[in-house]
């Protein structure tokens, strides 16, 4: 998994125009291309949240003809330039492909980024790729970890995902762990580390598929029994990396029921 990009200062206060704008777009109704127009304005004059609300009108075709490709450079530069919203439909597109190709492992840096900046949304969109492994090996216990997460921040989302019972005190410890923005990039990519090392192993018991071809040495046959055990003692948790290709986990999708 690369390296989040450095965490930016905290976003100056919302101009007068971007609020407008803001007001526009979420109104009921929405004048979504009353929107656009102020953030146009405040975006040429420097504002990095105007720009991510311009890149996302741009992706959806919302009060503007959809242009996605124009809209991911866009993206790109409000993200560099810190904005969490843009790194959370930054994530979407890479994800998704819209705008250009494909990187689910950029998509899920970009999540883990606006996560860490408090982007709700971004906290439960990185749980469903922790859950279907997607720019990841699956971790099932973390993205429980981080859909009760999101649900304590006030997400209302929802995901078709039930914690038992034996993982509930495990889940609940993840969940205040992940709660420390300042770790919450560490703590994925630690536990990203540790379950490559367990595939590696998995992997290696795998090979010797006939009894005839397996060593018979007690070193060969003690790292085999090592490597099962731990692999029982974490069920559930490493999941098989192949997989369909999920659709995009959006800010309308409605995947903890």
């Amino acid at each position: 998994m690369p390296a989040s990009p450095a965490r930016p200062t905290q976003n100056p206060p919302l101009d007068p125009v971007l609020k407008q704008g803001l007001a526009l777009f979420y109104g009921r109704p929405p004048d979504h291309a009353g929107a656009v127009r102020c953030f146009r304005e405040a975006a040429e004059a420097g504002g990095d949240e105007a720009l991510a609300m311009l890149g996302l009108c741009l992706l959806e075709g919302l009060g503007v003809a959809a242009d996605p490709v124009r809209a991911r450079e866009l993206l790109e530069r409000a993200a560099a330039r810190g904005s969490r919203t843009a790194r959370f439909q930054l994530g979407r597109a890479l994800i998704s492909g819209r705008g250009g190709p494909v990187d689910e492992r950029r998509g899920l840096t970009a999540y883990l980024s606006a996560a860490a900046l408090g982007h709700v949304e971004a906290v439960f969109n990185l749980a469903c790729c922790l859950q279907a492994g997607v720019g990841c090996l699956p971790d099932r216990l973390a993205a429980k970890a981080l859909f009760l997460r999101a649900r304590t921040l006030g997400c209302t989302l929802k995901a078709d995902v039930r914690v038992r019972q034996r993982e509930l005190r495990a889940v609940r410890a993840l969940a205040r762990r992940f709660a420390d923005p300042d770790r919450l990039l560490f703590l994925v990519q630690e536990r990203q580390r540790e379950l490559a090392v367990l595939h590696d192993l998995a992997q290696s018991a795998r090979l010797p598929a006939r009894a005839a071809e397996m060593p018979s040495t007690p070193r060969w046959q003690g790292a085999a029994r090592y490597a099962v055990g731990v692999l029982a003692a974490l069920a559930g948790t490493v999941g098989d990396r192949l997989r369909l290709r999920s659709p995009d986990a959006g800010p309308t999708t409605t995947l903890l029921r």
